[in-house]
């Protein structure tokens, strides 16, 4: 008979999963639909519990475990005023809600101080010192993200329509970001979502050598800067930089920052059954 379990839980807009562990014992992980707490509470609830079920089965449990259980789910949107606490209450089982980005700097850094930088299609900085945790950024693409990839993207189309009317020189990779958008890269925006954005990213990387390009790479480093010391890292101190952009920015770093880069030592997953072991 099992006495303890503890789950971890990472959820957001393209799915969710269930880490379990029953007794110390080693880590399992369930994948399940799209929880969205913000856009689709109702939705978020009804993946997370049938992910939790599947997981649960996997070791001959039901839900009448979950009596025996520690819960951290770390969730996008769950940073929002109130957003937590709401969507804890419609679980029918108790659970520690933080936001994916306090799971994500947990299994980075495996409980250590330092500061975790994402720069994926989104963006976030958040760092842990001496018990206290900032964060900053994370706020959508509409209103923030700087230095993410669909940041990046929006901004080179920008520049790109300034090559069109002849307020910048002419420059191959505004050809190849125009063509990318059909009929008209203004008409395309109408409908275009972060991810469409950040696709435009790797239009610039693919050229590295263009005047765009060289100005959206200095662009994306300053916003990288500038988040760094919004958290308030402290240079010599362990640095994890994750996402798909941020990984490709490695070698373009100031050597002051490669000095303090480290490996991720986990995932957000990871991060939130850390978390979850953690509660008495």
């Amino acid at each position: 008979m099992a006495e303890r379990i503890d789950i971890g839980i990472d959820g957001g807009g393209t799915g969710c999963r269930v880490a379990l562990s029953v007794d110390g014992g080693p880590m399992t992980e369930t994948q399940g639909g799209p929880a969205n707490i913000v856009t689709d509470p109702a939705g978020a609830e009804a993946a997370i519990r049938l992910t939790l079920t599947e997981a649960l089965a996997a070791h001959g449990l039901g839900l009448d475990a979950m009596r025996l259980a520690r819960v951290c789910a770390g969730l996008a949107g769950a940073r929002l005023p109130g957003e937590a606490d709401r969507f804890a209450t419609r679980l029918p089982f108790l659970a520690y809600v933080v936001d994916d980005s306090v799971t994500a700097l947990e299994g980075a850094l495996a409980g250590a101080d330092g500061t975790l930088a994402s720069l994926g299609t989104g963006s976030f900085f958040i760092r842990k010192h001496a018990g206290q945790t900032r964060h900053v950024g994370g706020w959508g693409f509409r209103l923030g993200d700087e230095g993410s990839a669909a940041w990046a993207g929006r901004l080179a189309l920008a520049l790109a329509l300034q090559v069109l009317d002849g307020r910048l020189p002419a420059d191959t990779l505004a050809d190849a970001l125009i063509a990318a958008c059909p009929p008209h890269p203004v008409l395309w925006a109408v409908e275009a979502r972060p991810g469409d954005f950040a696709q435009l990213a790797r239009i610039v990387l693919g050229h590295p050598d263009s005047p765009i390009a060289v100005t959206v790479k200095a662009a994306i480093l300053d916003a990288l800067e500038d988040g760094l010391e919004g958290v308030g890292h402290s240079p010599g101190t362990p640095l994890v930089l994750t996402g798909g952009l941020g990984e490709l920015l490695h070698a373009a770093l100031a050597a002051r920052l490669r000095a303090d880069l480290r490996a991720a030592a986990g995932r957000p997953l990871d991060g939130a059954l850390r978390l979850a072991r953690g509660l008495p």
